[in-house]
């Protein structure tokens, strides 16, 4: 089995540099985007902006990260993982937090949450994780195929995108991709893992994708990813010059969003507001002047950022002081 120290506890020192760097990250994408669209343009284009929509904005995204949570629940039932439920909403709230990190590998987080907390194995683990982060690429590429529909993908490109995530999956589903992913996964905590280890992980993952988890697993993440996608149309929709259908919307959350992943920057920061922004001063807001446009896409674009992104962190702080909370009231 691996060691008890196989990653650092909770809410240790070590994490607290790359979610400051997101932050820092965050904070000057905004106002970069805000210096690029005009600061006067874009606060006249925020008090046009109807605040009561940001209800259902926030509801929808509410309603990706319980869709998640299922998922997360039946891969860790898959793994033969059996902790409480609200310390499972805790562990999986917790990593929210991490949605700031590169490509989302503050997640592993998880790992040592589920160690520190209930004494699960990051064998047993881990592969949970890889898994959800694969299931959440799946979804998003699905998502884009949307925009074929609406005349508005790259055939090539997307099928590309498709090739590579099956070629993906075909490589972590063999023995010596599965070993390639732990090694990488031993450097990142930092620990050298027995060979029981991987055989442990190697059996986790053939249970996660078995039929019924794997199917299971991905169309509950394609729903997630619909759901925060469709908080973009209602965001443009609460613009009165804003006239973007339901279809497109979503394949422009789900392309920025693929941008996000693929530059590998904190939160895809930058790359995901940059691709939304230009999308929508293209597409969201006919009959208005470029300058207009430009300030009304760069609004839309911190607002789903808000709800979606800064949202989920504020919630993932929440549940890392939840579960710090509860670590000190058990040791006591």
């Amino acid at each position: 089995m691996v060691p008890p120290t196989d990653l650092k506890p909770t809410t240790g020192p070590s994490w607290v540099p790359r979610l400051a760097l997101g932050l820092a990250l965050g904070l000057l994408t905004f106002l970069a985007f805000g210096l690029w669209a005009d600061l006067g343009r874009l606060g006249d284009a925020a008090s046009r902006f109807a605040w009561a929509w940001m209800l259902p904005v926030l509801a929808l995204s509410l309603a990706n990260y319980g869709l998640r949570f299922l998922r997360w629940q039946i891969y860790l039932r898959a793994a033969r993982i059996d902790v409480p439920t609200g310390f499972s909403a805790g562990v999986f709230a917790s990593g929210l937090a991490m949605s700031i990190t590169p490509g989302k590998l503050g997640e592993i987080l998880k790992t040592a949450l589920l160690k520190d907390g209930a004494g699960v194995s990051a064998a047993r683990s881990f592969p949970v994780v890889v898994t959800e982060r694969l299931s959440d690429l799946v979804a998003v590429l699905a998502l884009t195929c949307v925009g074929l529909a609406a005349g508005l993908g790259n055939t090539g490109v997307l099928l590309a995108g498709a090739g590579l995530t099956v070629a993906m999956f075909l490589v972590l589903a063999t023995g010596p991709g599965t070993r390639l992913t732990f090694r990488a996964f031993a450097i990142l905590a930092r620990r050298k893992l027995p060979e029981e280890a991987f055989a442990e992980a190697r059996e986790t993952q053939r249970r996660l994708w078995a039929p019924v988890p794997l199917i299971a697993g991905m169309l509950l993440g394609t729903l997630a990813w619909f759901a925060e996608a469709a908080g973009l149309y209602v965001v443009v929709s609460a613009f009165p010059e804003g006239a973007l259908g339901l279809a497109p919307a979503v394949f422009i959350y789900a392309l920025g969003t693929l941008a996000g992943a693929l530059s590998f920057l904190p939160g895809g920061l930058v790359a995901t507001e940059a691709t939304l922004a230009v999308l929508l001063a293209a597409q969201g807001f006919p009959g208005v002047d470029p300058a207009t446009a430009d300030a009304l896409a760069v609004a839309s674009t911190l607002l789903i950022r808000l709800a979606t992104l800064w949202f989920a962190v504020g919630l993932g702080g929440l549940g890392l002081i939840w579960l710090g909370a509860r670590r000190k009231a058990s040791r006591s």
